[in-house]
């Protein structure tokens, strides 16, 4: 199932690109307000929690600040981020298939020790993407008029 899951990650993250790259910058950027900020704030928060958890996978406990580069604009925003997003995936296929219910302890960013099992993990990962995809798609909708589809069935239809 958490296969699966990755999958459909896979695919809505691609749904987004896809959507992304065609906002130009001052869409790109554009602060919407109401808290929401902006296409890249939300997706510079998706890469840094995907980031932070696949080095707490590969066993480090990382400073908040991951020293990620802060991209103006979707296409080079997407060049960093396929390469990173494609090596964290694969690890955690890898830990997936090898043993999911291995654990792995980590500190949050307040400094907190916990252990969970691998599969906790990616479940929390993908069920992340998927709260910030759906306000990017929203965000989206704001900004050209058009939401970007990322219902799972639509995952599963292809």
């Amino acid at each position: 199932m958490t296969e699966s899951l990755l999958d459909y990650d896979t695919w809505a993250y691609s749904q987004v690109k896809d959507h992304a790259i065609q906002l130009n910058d001052e869409q790109f950027n554009r602060d919407l307000g109401d808290g929401i900020g902006s296409v890249k704030g939300k997706l510079q928060h998706l890469l840094w929690a995907e980031e932070m958890w696949a080095r707490r996978i590969q066993g480090e406990n990382p400073a908040a600040d991951l020293g990620l580069p802060d991209l103006q604009s979707a296409g080079s925003f997407y060049e960093d981020w396929d390469h990173r997003r494609a090596s964290h995936f694969a690890r955690m296929r890898s830990e997936l298939q090898g043993n999911p219910g291995k654990s792995v302890s980590y500190q949050n960013t307040r400094g907190e020790s916990y252990e969970q099992p691998i599969w906790q993990i990616v479940l929390h990962v993908v069920n992340h993407g998927t709260f910030h995809r759906g306000q990017i798609s929203s965000m989206h909708r704001r900004l050209t008029g058009n939401p970007i589809p990322l219902d799972m069935i639509l995952f599963h239809r292809n």
